[in-house]
């Protein structure tokens, strides 16, 4: 079977188009794995992350397209926040938030989320990297 200049350009621009999908996605999901993990670095480790008691870092969600609900007694795992990372698609909204109703003013005191967001590129670059570096071997 003989493809012809055009079929072999086809299948070339296509195979192109599904491999830069995949890495567009790949970075998207590194660069939301990575706010999630600055975000909730606690004090004590470098980040901006209050832990007291822990129920504000427990307290953290994540939704895709929709803000996160709950009444904050479920404890933060790496796990189910991965799970909601990687069922997104690119034009998707990852929302987190937190469930303790003393969030907002934590934020207004220690800025984990607004410092976060305030490096957004940053994560984005480091995980284009990252994900460069995989591809690549």
């Amino acid at each position: 079977m003989s493809l012809g200049w055009k079929g072999l350009a086809n299948v070339t621009v296509s195979q192109w188009a599904a491999q830069s999908q995949a890495r567009l996605e790949a970075v998207f999901r590194e660069a939301a794995q990575e706010i999630v993990k600055e975000v909730q670095t606690p004090r004590k480790k470098g980040g901006k992350m209050p832990v007291d008691t822990s129920f504000l870092r427990n307290s953290f969600a994540a939704e895709v397209n929709k803000i996160p609900s709950g009444d904050g007694d479920s404890a933060y795992k790496k796990g189910p926040i991965s799970i909601v990372i990687n069922r997104a698609v690119i034009g998707d909204r990852v929302v987190f938030g937190w469930a303790a109703s003393y969030a907002i003013y934590m934020e207004s005191k220690y800025s984990f989320l607004r410092s976060a967001a305030q490096n957004w590129q940053q994560i984005v670059d480091r995980s284009a990297q990252k994900v460069k570096t995989r591809v690549e071997g």
